[in-house]
C-alpha cells in the first residue's frame, strides 16, 4: 500500500474503532461500516479498493481494541500526512460520524473517539 491508500486504510481502522466503542461489532454493523466507508468516502481512485481494505480490517477488528485500532490509524495518517488534504480531513470526520450514527444514538465512547480524532487530525 502506498500514500492515499494507506490513509483510507487508516479511515477503515478508525471506523472500526468507533464501532467497537459501544461494544462488540456484529455482522450487521460490519456490513454497515463497509457500506458507509465505501459510499461516503470520496476516494474515487480505481487503484484503491476500499472494499478490500474493509474486508481485511474486519479480521483485524476482531483481535484489537478500539484504542489499538485508533493508534494504528494515527500512525498511518502521520506517516502519510503529505498525501492528506483538508478535504480528506473533513471527509474522514464525516465518515466516522456516520458510522457512530448508524446504530442508535452516538454513545459517549464513540463521541470521545471522534472528538479525539478531530483534535489529532487538526494538528497534522
Amino acid at each position: 500500500m502506498e500514500g492515499v491508500e494507506r490513509l483510507y486504510f487508516a479511515l477503515g481502522e478508525l471506523a472500526f474503532a468507533v464501532a467497537k466503542a459501544d461494544g462488540k461489532v456484529n455482522v450487521e454493523e460490519r456490513q454497515k461500516i463497509h457500506d458507509i466507508v465505501v459510499q461516503e468516502s470520496k476516494c474515487h481512485n480505481d487503484s484503491i479498493n476500499v472494499s478490500e481494505i474493509i474486508f481485511h480490517l474486519n479480521q483485524k477488528a476482531k483481535v484489537f481494541t478500539e484504542e489499538d485500532l485508533y493508534k494504528f490509524a494515527m500512525k498511518e495518517i502521520n506517516a502519510c500526512s503529505n498525501y492528506l488534504t483538508d478535504d480528506m480531513k473533513a471527509e474522514f470526520v464525516a465518515v466516522l460520524d456516520k458510522v457512530a450514527r448508524a446504530f442508535d444514538s452516538i454513545t459517549t465512547g464513540e463521541r470521545d473517539i471522534i472528538e479525539r480524532f478531530r483534535k489529532d487530525i487538526d494538528k497534522i
